[in-house]
């Protein structure tokens, strides 16, 4: 025993050096890579460029964002120092008009490969995928669609047409990022790059349809796991500890990681006025991007008008099986509330979107209004409970002694007395459910925040995108409040006139 004691000491001291000693060190570095030793680094949130940033820069700083964009705008605002991408997307960056320098040598290569579920029906259209791009690369379609992508105008960059697929085998669900060009990418309101038109010509060849959905980058591979995509091209990695839990195609790309910093080199100053007309071109005019914005409002209303419609409805319907102190009813109320109300409204979409609704093909739309629906109900349960509480008690007694029923002094006295005390408190939740609803981006939603995204992902520009989508919410909320204080007037019982009040007494 102390023998083997002994061995296992005598391992772990032999291999400290290989834990705490990098791969690659800064000294082999250029000079001008060596000063980032010890810098902050911006890294994308489910990629594996901070494996590679904390093997050169082992004193580095690591912060994590959301997407390429949030990472560019972080680097102009000296938030970062620098971040690794790949080479070709940063390129691509730099034609947009960022002020960026591309650092020498490129970091590490890496292989991206398509992603499927680690099931049989998984590993049956891995292996259609593989086929397909082992006939593609014969005849040279491969070369030819990245040379397009890569090198070709924009407006030579052509896209076959999902809605022509067959799809007589079915309908695969296909999750992209939609923010990583020239690989996928909006472009007049659909997604394009060379990633998805690869899947759409995969479909097409085994008689498949095809639904794209934009997602963030790191809600795709659980998108994978889960059943709720069939497969994913979006720039990933084939890494050991990926293929443990998913299924990865044959390689269809290698790149290399770049790290960027700030150039300090200026393009020139142009006017204010100068710089506010080219925003406004290049977030809303330049391929009909106003089209997004409009998509995404119409998202948003639709989640928000839904879950206050059936929330009403539900918070309304408990509150009614519970107001006579039903011991199970309020019971089970109060597990409920407990759950609903003690996680963050992001945790309680994503368990719905990936558990709950893992295996069941539901829209994201759907989820969310589902999600918000709870959240929106359990607070006019508790709205409800305050508002019949503070009508005085003799007013029961007054109505009973009239001969009313329980039910009917309940809606024809207590609830309308009971209103006037909810609908204000009412109106900061429907304001506070229409702006939650910008967090349903994680759950592959599109709508108003996640457009700006979108937007923000091609033009690189944080400022217009943010602020058209501050001053739209601005205007929606206060759409829903003068709404509200609509209802708040006709509703209140002081404005009742003496025929409202004398109806039906005889």
């Amino acid at each position: 025993m102390k023998t083997l004691r002994l061995l296992i000491l005598i391992g772990i001291l032999a291999a400290l050096p290989l834990v705490f000693s990098p791969a690659c060190c800064a000294e082999e570095l250029p000079p001008e890579m060596q000063e980032l030793d010890g810098k902050r680094f911006g890294v994308q949130t489910g990629s594996t460029f901070d494996r590679d940033v904390l093997t050169w820069f082992p004193h580095a700083e690591i912060v994590y964002y959301n997407s390429l964009p949030d990472l560019a705008v972080a680097l102009e605002t000296g938030k970062i120092d620098a971040f690794p991408s790949d080479g070709i997307a940063l390129e691509m960056m730099r034609q947009e008009g960022m002020e960026l320098t591309i650092l020498e040598p490129a970091m590490d290569e890496y292989s991206c490969g398509v992603v499927f579920a680690k099931t049989p029906e998984g590993g049956k259209l891995r292996d259609q995928m593989d086929a397909w791009m082992d006939a593609a690369r014969e005849k040279g379609l491969m070369d030819e669609m990245l040379d397009k992508w890569l090198h070709a105008a924009e407006e030579d960059k052509t896209m076959p047409d999902p809605q022509d697929l067959s799809a007589e085998n079915g309908v695969l669900v296909f999750a992209t990022e939609a923010g990583f060009p020239p690989f996928d990418y909006m472009r007049s309101g659909e997604v394009v790059g060379f990633e998805v038109e690869m899947a759409i010509l995969f479909c097409r060849e085994f008689g498949y349809g095809i639904e794209i959905i934009p997602m963030n980058f790191d809600g795709i591979l659980p998108a994978i796991q889960s059943g709720k995509v069939d497969f994913s091209a979006s720039g990933f990695a084939i890494t050991p500890e990926r293929m443990e839990s998913i299924n990865f195609s044959q390689p269809y790309y290698t790149g290399g990681t770049r790290i960027v910093v700030r150039s300090t080199e200026s393009g020139g100053e142009a006017s204010f006025f100068e710089r506010i007309l080219e925003s406004i071109e290049k977030n809303f005019i330049r391929e009909d991007r106003w089209k997004l914005f409009v998509k995404g409002i119409e998202n948003t209303l639709i989640i928000t008008g839904f879950s206050v419609l059936f929330g009403t409805m539900l918070g309304f319907g408990i509150f009614m099986l519970c107001r006579k102190g039903n011991p199970v009813a309020n019971t089970v109320t109060n597990v409920a509330l407990r759950l609903v109300q003690g996680m963050p409204m992001v945790v309680l979409l994503m368990i719905l979107y990936y558990v709950i609704f893992g295996h069941v093909s539901v829209s994201g739309i759907v989820i969310s209004i589902v999600g918000f629906t709870l959240t929106f109900g359990s607070g006019i349960y508790g709205l409800l409970k305050i508002g019949v509480d503070a009508v005085d008690r003799g007013q029961y007694e007054a109505a009973y002694s009239l001969g009313h029923t329980e039910r009917g002094t309940f809606f024809r006295f207590i609830l309308p007395q009971a209103l006037p005390h909810i609908l204000p408190a009412c109106k900061g939740e429907i304001v506070s459910l229409l702006k939650a609803t910008a967090i349903v981006g994680y759950i592959a939603v599109q709508d108003l925040t996640k457009m700006s995204d979108i937007v923000r992902s091609r033009t690189y520009e944080p400022f217009f995108p943010l602020i058209a989508v501050a001053l739209i919410y601005f205007v929606l909320e206060d759409l829903f409040s003068i709404l509200i204080s609509f209802l708040e007037r006709k509703l209140d019982p002081k404005r009742r006139t003496e025929a409202e009040i004398l109806k039906g007494v005889k």
